[in-house]
């Protein structure tokens, strides 16, 4: 992919939060590539950093969290901007956000206010970031809940969040995040504590207003499944770090790093024997004061190899044109360290 083709190129991205403890590295070098229209899933158990880059992007993260290196390169209209190097409080970052980059929040319920009507508040952002006056921008909010399928528009636009079931607050939530047209919609766990039918109603609708709007989209999850569904790229994170980045069929099929791997034997299968017991990765996620040194993933990782796991950083480094990976076992100790 080159430069002209990639809409958002991160570029080992790392983002840090002072404490009194110490500082922890929810993202500690994080790198992809974004192609316009096209689809990418950031994968990893909880605590990895994926909602953390997710925020990043925008630049909305909760203090003290600061962005503490790397790059966050925004390429449209023939501009190429670094997103990691302007303020986020500056009229150019909040006229990115909302109207050129869109984010849907993990829980809906927390991310209205409860103190104005759902709609009052899609109409603000619509009069934020489109030339439309108060009724127009009340005409588009209602044409908006009919995209994404809530019924009684005109009704419902007076509603507040608590009147809405759960499915009906994301779709509230995906109507906000569309209604300036974004060029990429970045959507943090759209599915969380939704019902099987409801997750594969909101999965439907991201990928028919996608095809729509043309927009380019990245999907925060842990479920593999809806990746396999839905995106064209994958990027699994472990404990901040990239671990490996790579078409979809690539990853599922010919997936290198231990971890990614793990994650995905022990994914329930049709084929599994009644009583078997499900594949797990061995270990937890060591908590944010206590990374392991060398590779993080070391403790947990069948394929250890003494001295140089336990001792070295891999890289997140090219294996071929399309994959990426972070792991000795595919690029030489000796070079990497040198």
């Amino acid at each position: 992919m080159n430069d002209k083709e990639k809409l958002l190129s991160v570029e080992d991205l790392k983002i840090h939060f002072p404490t009194d403890e110490g500082i922890v590295k929810a993202v500690d070098g994080v790198s992809f590539d974004l192609e316009a229209g096209k689809t990418l899933g950031i994968v990893g158990e909880s605590g990895c950093g994926k909602s953390t880059v997710g925020k990043g992007i925008l630049n909305i993260l909760e203090r003290p969290g600061k962005i503490a290196g790397g790059n966050i390169f925004w390429n449209t209209d023939g501009n190429n901007v670094d997103l990691a190097s302007i303020p986020p409080d500056s009229s150019t970052m909040r006229a990115i956000r909302g109207r050129e980059i869109a984010l849907v929040f993990q829980e809906p319920m927390t991310s209205f206010s409860p103190v104005h009507s759902v709609g009052n508040q899609i109409i603000e952002m619509i009069m934020l970031h489109k030339d439309m006056n108060k009724k127009e921008a009340k005409e588009w909010a209602m044409e908006l809940f009919n995209m994404v399928g809530i019924p009684n528009a005109s009704t419902r636009i007076k509603d507040y969040a608590h009147q809405f079931s759960g499915g009906l607050r994301q779709r509230a939530m995906i109507a906000m995040a569309i209604s300036c047209e974004p060029k990429l919609l970045i959507a943090d766990e759209p599915t969380t504590a939704l019902d099987v039918t409801t997750q594969a109603q909101i999965l439907d609708l991201l990928q028919e207003l996608q095809e729509k709007h043309k927009m380019a989209m990245i999907l925060i999850t842990h479920n593999l499944g809806v990746v396999a569904e839905v995106c064209d790229d994958v990027a699994v994170m472990y404990l901040g770090r990239g671990a490996e980045q790579g078409p979809v069929d690539s990853i599922f099929h010919d997936s290198k790093h231990p971890y990614t791997k793990g994650l995905l034997e022990s994914i329930p299968s049709i084929n599994s024997a009644q009583g078997e017991r499900l594949k797990s990765i061995v270990g937890s996620i060591p908590p944010p004061f206590n990374r392991p040194k060398g590779c993080t993933f070391h403790p947990r990782c069948p394929s250890f190899i003494k001295d140089v796991c336990d001792k070295h950083t891999p890289q997140y480094l090219p294996l071929n044109d399309v994959q990426r990976v972070s792991c000795f076992l595919h690029h030489d100790p000796k070079k990497e360290v040198e």
